[in-house]
């Protein structure tokens, strides 16, 4: 089917739109090209459950409280939901829980992946991290650049000292409702999204987006990954779990109808760039020099991470279905087909 979109435009400032008469739609917010993030509040017995919750900043916090004191009537928020570790996802979790005195729900992986990118700086990089922008013909100047960011620091509340545990396929009731945890990994390590079979809508955080694809990296923390193979199989197994004509609440951009076939769209999408890296790997290549190749802008330092560590996850799958070959020298990895 072709997507359908049943409402044209966002919530404004201090105001949520209503998806349905428990399902309220928020945005918050983002100093990036992507400017915003949905939010959602989900009506949980007298109160309101939170999922996702936007990203560190005054503004973003400004928004919330808003909508809290225009939409809610006084009625208390009761738990916050964390779709997976990304900034602009789990942000403010800590500080709508402190705030609010009420518990965090994830998945195992991505709370303590959110401790970890938390926790302080090491004082010099590691040899590994080091290995991997060498690896990959990183310039020493945006390798300088990273090794300075401490964004996620500031991106982020301080992370609560305790959480609820959600697994695959775990069924929780929320609001009187059962709703249907389902974990995947490729976006992050172990991404929640929740599915409700009686009002046919899911909660898809990044896993699914209507018109931009999310971003799926190789990272300096398991340079040898292969997360395009775990995405891949993600989408061949969501048609199975989810109905095609589910109401998409996703993270980014407007609800939809037409999951089979975003998922398939995803797919194909990805298919075209091994395709077109396999053409361009005729003779060998870095991991930089294919990125620069295959976008036609200039990509700030942090831009060109991204851009990097999802080429690698394309050439790790092309590894791993042995269309391509890797060769080192001074250190470097070159790839050809």
């Amino acid at each position: 089917m072709t997507l359908q979109y049943p409402f044209s435009e966002p919530p404004g400032k201090g105001s949520a739109i209503a998806i349905h008469d428990d399902i309220k739609w928020l945005r918050t917010p983002l100093p990036l090209s992507l400017n915003h993030i949905n939010c959602y509040l989900l009506r949980d017995g007298d109160g309101w459950a939170v999922v996702d919750t936007g990203m560190n900043s005054e503004a973003a916090r400004s928004q919330w409280l808003a909508v809290i004191d225009n939409e809610l009537h006084g009625a208390p928020l009761t738990r916050v939901f964390v779709t997976h570790h990304h900034p602009d996802h789990v942000g403010l979790a800590g500080w709508l829980c402190d705030r609010f005195q009420i518990p965090l729900w994830m998945s195992e992986s991505e709370y303590f992946h959110t401790c970890a990118f938390n926790a302080p700086r090491r004082s010099k990089p590691y040899w590994q991290v080091e290995q991997y922008f060498l690896q990959s013909g990183m310039s020493l100047e945006s390798q300088q650049s990273l090794y300075s960011n401490d964004d996620y620091n500031h991106m982020v509340s301080e992370v609560p000292e305790s959480y609820h545990r959600l697994t695959d396929q775990q069924r929780i009731s929320i609001g009187g409702r059962d709703w249907l945890a389902i974990t995947s990994r490729g976006h992050a390590p172990e991404h929640l999204s929740l599915y409700s079979p009686e009002l046919n809508i899911y909660f898809s955080g990044d896993q699914l987006l209507p018109k931009i694809t999310s971003n799926v990296s190789v990272s300096p923390t398991t340079p040898d990954a292969d997360p395009l193979g775990d995405w891949l199989s993600a989408h061949e197994r969501l048609p199975h779990l989810l109905p095609d004509n589910a109401l998409v609440l996703p993270a980014h951009q407007l609800p939809f109808h037409g999951v089979h076939t975003r998922l398939q769209q995803v797919v194909d999408h990805h298919e075209q760039r091994m395709e077109k890296l396999l053409r361009l790997c005729e003779s060998p290549q870095t991991a930089q020099q294919l990125t620069t190749q295959l976008f036609d802008r200039k990509l700030d330092a942090f831009q060109n991470f991204l851009a990097v560590g999802e080429c690698l996850a394309h050439l790790h799958r092309l590894l791993a279905l042995g269309k391509v070959q890797r060769n080192q020298q001074d250190g470097i990895h070159y790839f050809s087909s």
